[in-house]
């Protein structure tokens, strides 16, 4: 098993390659493939659900990535913890921001956003979990439809933004949590709408 999660880092290394320039398609997963093992058949092999699989597996090796570079701190506020994860995702994901675009762009599209929507909610729950959160009753999801919304919107921004160091990205997202947290509930309709993936199981 480890071999084969070897194989699927470095096939994922060189598919981000080739998502700027092709975008995320099967054939842009058998090029990368044929490249690194000399056979573009573990293109499929290795993500056998085609690109939405890769794109699944590269937020879930960002989503670990983010943990392991994070401080464990019981002396930082929540408030804190929260910031500083946002902007550790985010600036794990530099190195590949035009893949990154491509990667919004493909989650954005109708049939792919269920499991946008659900990438999204994994890696908020991991924040909200490092963060100390732990909720269990409506709050849970309130929480995380909260940081679901101040973490695309964040992302969203970065996309575009040239300054120094990213520097308005994070003066952006410290506006953004101070606004959430003036917000005393959400409406049940963006709850739905943020998490409209889970009543599909």
């Amino acid at each position: 098993m480890e071999k084969r999660q070897q194989m699927k880092r470095q096939l994922l290394k060189t598919i981000l390659t080739y998502v700027p320039i092709n975008g995320w398609n099967q054939e842009t997963l058998d090029k990368a493939a044929l490249d690194v093992f000399g056979d573009s058949s573990y293109g499929w092999r290795l993500f056998p659900k085609g690109p939405l699989e890769a794109i699944a597996y590269w937020s879930e090796e960002l989503d670990k990535q983010m943990l392991d570079q994070l401080p464990v701190s019981e002396e930082m506020r929540v408030r804190d913890k929260v910031t500083l994860a946002v902007q550790t995702r985010i600036d794990l994901l530099g190195p590949q921001r035009e893949a990154a675009r491509k990667t919004a762009k493909c989650l954005a599209f109708p049939p792919n956003a269920g499991e946008g929507a659900r990438l999204l909610y994994q890696t908020v729950n991991e924040i909200w979990y490092y963060a100390g959160d732990i909720s269990t009753d409506y709050n849970f999801y309130t929480k995380r439809a909260l940081l679901s919304w101040v973490y695309s919107s964040t992302l969203l921004f970065w996309l575009r933004d040239e300054s120094p160091e990213n520097v308005k990205t994070w003066q952006f997202l410290d506006k953004r949590i101070e606004e959430v947290l003036t917000l005393p509930q959400i409406p049940k309709k963006i709850l739905s709408t943020f998490f409209s993936w889970k009543s599909h199981g």
